[in-house]
């Protein structure tokens, strides 16, 4: 009843995104794991049918717009993101957005709160099982955060926010929940009147509760605590072919160090992960109010450690996504 008042009375916008893709590496695998799955090698480790799969992914995006201060617009925006899979139905997840946004001329001021209720990262060792007992690893991610921004001269804007990280896992891994802070900056250029660029920048830190989790006096707890900068930046080129069509183009790097205190940690001590995703994308204006995409997307980590040579044999990884989608909004 709220949500029919809300778009009766005010002005509101919305997207919904329907894609198609095919995805060659659901779980992120390295080479080696997915070679030792393809010849049945400790098959326990794998208990899924397939390392690839075909994804649906549905993106809904609603704005709604007001004026409660003069002339300055207050926004309230709710996204809905889920990804649902052909075979490796226990990888469907969902992800929450709800925002709020004031104006304030060129200034504006953002909050918003995000929610991923689970998400399955792959399986482990159960370290409470046998050690041929392989089960999800589940977590819960929550996200607030709060963004300023600004415009200046230039067809420029100018943009600084922090958000504060949760990371909530199940009881059987519950010596990797974590919490940590997200301190970002962003610009935003006109280059041309057909031609946008964006590019920010991301400074993270995750520290882990194992430290307070007691698991045995023999057992080592691991910790997975680590600083992490992160670069990206966006193109966005409009042309007119056949349909009117938006190009895309971005690049993102990310390195992470690992801060675990001790060597016997071999898999987080001075472990350095070097990630990067390239993704490629066309929308073209078929119908008023619909567009087609074709879309592109490959994404790789490369880890070195100081006290792990062959970490690369277990945490690198290649995969790539690619396929078809539908656009609508008003």
């Amino acid at each position: 009843m709220i949500f029919l008042l809300l778009v009766t009375f005010w002005d509101y916008s919305y997207n919904l995104d329907l894609d198609f893709n095919y995805d060659n590496n659901v779980y992120a695998y390295s080479q080696p794991y997915i070679d030792d799955f393809l010849n049945g090698i400790r098959p326990y480790r794998f208990p899924f049918e397939t390392y690839d799969d075909l994804v649906t992914s549905i993106d809904f995006k609603l704005l709604v717009r007001n004026k409660f201060f003069g002339q300055r617009t207050t926004t309230f925006n709710f996204d809905l993101n889920t990804d649902n899979h052909l075979v490796n139905n226990q990888k469907n997840y969902q992800k929450y957005t709800f925002g709020l946004r004031q104006s304030f001329g060129k200034y504006a001021v953002k909050l918003s709160y995000q929610v991923i209720p689970t998400y399955l990262i792959r399986y482990y060792r159960n370290p409470h099982g046998s050690s041929t007992e392989y089960i999800g690893c589940e977590v819960v991610y929550h996200t607030a955060s709060g963004k300023i921004s600004f415009s200046t001269i230039g067809d420029i804007t100018l943009s600084a926010g922090y958000g504060h990280k949760w990371d909530n896992y199940i009881e059987e891994f519950n010596r990797y929940d974590a919490n940590g802070h997200i301190i970002n900056f962003g610009l935003e250029k006109k280059l041309r009147r057909y031609m946008d660029f964006t590019f920010g920048y991301a400074y993270r830190t995750s520290d882990a509760d194992s430290a307070d989790i007691f698991i045995s006096s023999t057992e080592l707890t691991p910790d997975g605590s680590f600083y992490q900068h992160s670069l990206g930046g966006d193109l966005e080129i409009q042309a007119l072919t056949v349909f009117p069509t938006t190009f895309n183009l971005s690049y993102d790097y990310g390195y992470r160090h690992y801060t675990a205190p001790t060597a016997l940690d071999s898999l987080h001590f001075g472990r350095q992960d070097h990630r990067h995703k390239l993704s490629l994308s066309t929308y073209s204006r078929i119908l008023t109010g619909v567009h087609f995409k074709l879309f592109f997307m490959r994404q790789w980590r490369n880890a070195t450690s100081e006290v792990f040579p062959d970490i690369n044999d277990i945490k690198d990884y290649t995969k790539y996504m690619f396929g078809a989608g539908l656009e609508f909004y008003h």
